[in-house]
């Protein structure tokens, strides 16, 4: 885009005061002002107008909010007899809008160096068509019968003769199609790729000429429909089952062609094989997967290239705890999610390994049976992430004061981490959680997968750290900034809904050591996580921290270490896998993905095409979210037990 010189104010535009009046118009108005009044799409501007705080377009229907506004200040103009504001441009993938010329001064120098073409369009493509959102209670998807079918009368049922049987059953497959999921194993996709090359060769081709006409901005994950020949009451029954269809007549291994194809650069997995560990001792079968974060372009002119972060701030670790005699003494699993830099996370795991084996060398895991014994573990490990996060804070500190006698020319950067350790300590699990990284335990019983153990997510609406942030200085505000009614009284409950979507600021967040409070345009750093390592600006005052470090720690024997058996894994993830889900229900992420990862434990697929599945938010439409714009860091790590 050619550079254009200031442009105008909004005040100097020649608008009367009776379209100055509504609020949302003004945003509209400025927001393109922000981007020197090029075409803008109402999403686009609902992004914009967000972003830069100039209105709040709550509900479930802003785009409609910004195209009403622009209607009514449309038809206030003709009203007034006054010039329309606003000038429309229908292209093929949606309405674009940009100010009238006419508003801008006469001898403004913007309208003889603005582009007046259209916004680029191609006629020959259509957009993306957005698949609508599924139930997240339910897992098997059917197609609904069309308002035709509905409607029609049901005729008296025929005689079924022996000659007709088979046609009747074969007209009756093309009416009742479902979508299911499918997940194979490599010697059902080796045989069903040989039968789909020679049965469907000409309806390839046609695929293929009709998708290369049409824009695609990612690849996603088609699952294949099958025709059941059942009754509808059969369809009904199959529809109420929450377990997803794990047939094996799928024409392709679609699960596996997604991985490769749509995550060979931004997503790495690994298996036990690339770490320094016993392979005879302890859980030997896992996988790890890390997609980088990524955008996209926020202007569609802009293309479909996705744009990486420059540092992935995950970091995690796997390693054997040894005795000083060299012999086992217990598997650490240790995930970090960094936010604001990378500093905080990769330090965090570089440290745990050696101080946690120091500390597990002074107990025996046979004796943590004694509730006094858990006890001690529980303080003991409570001083340890204490010690390691005041290390992390110091060492802040005494950057920010060489930063500001300037010793350093780099200002310092202030970041934290979550945290969530497992350890397989003998026969016993025990899970240690900092923040909203999350742990799960799936098992299998009576032939579903169900969740036998999940860590709490340290959010600001739970009520036992709602009181502690609020008495340490903190205020709750909305993703607006503006803050939220506290009762500093405690409640009888265990979580606070009107802090469901809260994010935690500081009442006065000026300090010596200059560390920044605001961003460049004037709103007030703020975290939706309630506890973290890390966030120096959240723990100036050692004494009364806002944010703390407290872990949850969580015990459970599991008895001598076997073979896996085939009913029961831990996934360890950070939040990036779980905020893109469709529900934002912790207890339905957990079902919905403990569901997904035993399916396809019982398919027979790989852990690392696995996990490497839950990486690829963009190939499963029917466990994430439709398009996003960004995409944080996403780290899982899959054990079977």
């Amino acid at each position: 885009m050619t550079d254009l010189p200031n442009m105008p104010s909004f005040d100097s535009l020649a608008l009367k005061p009776e379209q100055r009046c509504n609020k949302v118009f003004n945003a509209i108005i400025k927001t393109l002002l922000h981007n020197r009044n090029q075409w803008m799409t109402a999403m686009q501007l609902v992004e914009d107008c967000r972003k830069l705080d100039l209105a709040q377009l709550r509900g479930n229907t802003p785009r409609a909010t910004i195209q009403g506004a622009i209607s009514t200040g449309l038809s206030t103009a003709r009203s007034l007899k006054a010039e329309p504001p606003i000038e429309k441009y229908k292209a093929t993938y949606g309405v674009c809008y940009r100010i009238s010329l006419k508003l801008f001064p006469k001898d403004s120098e913007v309208i003889a160096l603005m582009d007046m073409n259209p916004p680029p369009d191609n006629v020959n493509q259509s957009p993306p068509v957005r698949k609508p959102r599924p139930k997240a209670r339910k897992l098997t998807y059917t197609k609904k019968k069309t308002q035709t079918q509905a409607k029609k009368k049901k005729l008296p049922p025929k005689k079924i003769t022996s000659a007709n049987k088979k046609i009747t059953q074969t007209n009756r497959s093309t009416k009742s199609r479902k979508q299911l999921y499918h997940y194979t194993s490599e010697s059902d996709s080796e045989e069903s790729d040989s039968d789909s090359d020679s049965d469907g060769s000409e309806t390839d081709d046609s695929d293929t000429e009709s998708s290369d006409e049409q824009p695609s901005r990612k690849k996603i994950a088609r699952y294949h429909s099958t025709s059941d020949f059942t009754s509808e009451s059969e369809s009904d029954s199959s529809e109420s089952d929450i377990s997803m269809n794990t047939s094996q007549q799928d024409t392709n291994d679609t699960l596996q062609n997604e991985i490769d194809d749509f995550n060979s650069s931004l997503c790495t997995t690994n298996e036990p094989s690339d770490f320094d560990i016993n392979l005879s001792i302890g859980p030997t079968s896992f996988a790890v997967a890390q997609e980088i974060g990524y955008s996209y372009a926020r202007f569609r002119h802009q293309g479909n290239m996705r744009y990486p972060k420059s540092n992935c701030e995950d970091s995690f670790c796997i390693k054997d705890l040894k005795n000083l005699d060299g012999s086992l003494l217990c598997r650490l699993f240790c995930l970090a999610d960094g936010h604001g830099g990378p500093g905080c996370s990769a330090f965090l795991t570089t440290q745990i390994p050696e101080c946690i084996e120091n500390m597990l060398r002074q107990y025996d895991y046979s004796q943590l049976d004694d509730q006094d014994v858990q006890d001690k573990f529980k303080q003991d490990m409570i001083l340890l992430i204490k010690h390691l996060d005041d290390e992390y804070l110091e060492a802040k500190r005494e950057e920010y004061l060489r930063w500001q006698v300037h010793e350093t020319s780099a200002e310092p950067v202030d970041d934290g981490a979550t945290l969530v350790i497992n350890l397989f300590f003998g026969e016993w699990f025990i899970n240690i959680n900092v923040g909203d990284s999350r742990t799960l335990i799936g098992c299998k019983t009576e032939n579903k997968w169900i969740v036998e153990f999940s860590s709490e997510d340290h959010k600001p609406y739970l009520e036992r750290l709602a009181l502690q942030i609020y008495s340490n200085g903190g205020v709750f505000v909305d993703n607006q900034d503006k803050p939220i009614k506290f009762d500093p009284f405690p409640q009888d409950r265990n979580v606070r809904p009107n802090l469901k979507n809260a994010r935690i600021r500081l009442q006065s967040a000026d300090n010596e050591l200059g560390v920044p409070y605001k961003n460049n345009n004037g709103i007030h750093f703020s975290l939706n996580v309630a506890a973290t390592c890390g966030d120096l600006l959240f723990k100036l005052d050692p004494s009364r921290p806002v944010i703390s470090c407290m872990p949850d720690i969580f015990f459970e024997k599991l008895g001598p270490f076997t073979e896996y058996s085939g009913n029961r894994f831990m996934l360890m993830s950070s939040d990036g896998l779980f905020d893109h889900l469709y529900s934002n229900k912790a207890e339905i992420q957990n079902q919905t993905i403990a569901t997904c990862i035993g399916q396809q434990l019982d398919a027979g697929c790989q852990l690392k095409k696995i996990v490497a599945h839950l990486c690829n938010r963009e190939g499963d439409r029917h466990l994430f979210e439709n398009t996003l714009q960004e995409y944080d860091d996403c780290t899982c790590i899959l054990v079977l037990m």
